[in-house]
């Protein structure tokens, strides 16, 4: 997948972008921030976005009062990540690596919050439980990990999808709860198997 992701990019064609900017997306998943966020004030810790591309949800948690880390594979992708949150004038450190090898990527440890906008659901089940291992391995005691994922379903070359129990299996040791569909305007081909849903995973 990262071969991929690195092609689209290079030719701009990342539909994924187009719809985190949509306004009920972005409505949509600031509630979910100000859930998380109910009760503390900020600085609210250090949250990690995993395969964050141009960076847009990296810059809006900074701007919240988040310490922010963003990792992709893809260079271009961090160059946008970068321009953006130097127009936002917020700071947030950008890591190029794979979100499969976290610590070797030296992302740092003791996130508090972590978002995964479907970078997960459309890799191989050995490349998931790789991501399980590292998000166990660098997230906090109380940690909170937000994820978008497609059920599963043959789509060309979208990601193919995970259900709850891929999920579950992907992380032993959170507890899974399944939460609203994302509110996006979606091609056909996206959604034909089902709506992409997303998770909230908390370590038990």
């Amino acid at each position: 997948m990262s071969v991929i992701y690195k092609i689209l990019y290079q030719v701009g064609f990342t539909p994924w972008e187009g719809s985190a900017e949509q306004a009920r997306t972005r409505a949509q998943i600031s509630a979910m921030f100000d859930r998380e966020e109910n009760g503390r004030k900020p600085p609210y810790g250090p949250a990690l976005d995993l395969g964050c591309g141009g960076g847009l949800w990296s810059v809006e948690l900074a701007r919240r009062g988040w310490e922010v880390t963003g990792v992709d594979i893809v260079p271009k992708a961090l160059r946008t990540a970068r321009e953006r949150a130097s127009e936002a004038g917020v700071e947030v450190r950008f890591v190029q690596g794979d979100i499969t090898a976290l610590r070797a990527a030296e992302v740092g440890s003791g996130f508090r919050l972590l978002l995964d906008f479907g970078a997960v659901h459309g890799l191989k089940e050995a490349q998931r439980e790789a991501v399980g291992r590292e998000v166990s391995a660098v997230a906090a005691a109380d940690a909170t990990l937000l994820t978008l994922a497609f059920p599963p379903g043959r789509r060309g070359p979208l990601p193919r999808g995970m259900s709850q129990a891929d999920i579950e299996a992907t992380y032993p040791g959170w507890t899974v709860t399944k939460g609203d569909p994302l509110d996006a305007e979606l091609p056909r081909l996206a959604t034909k198997d089902g709506d992409p849903h997303w998770y909230r995973l908390t370590r038990e």
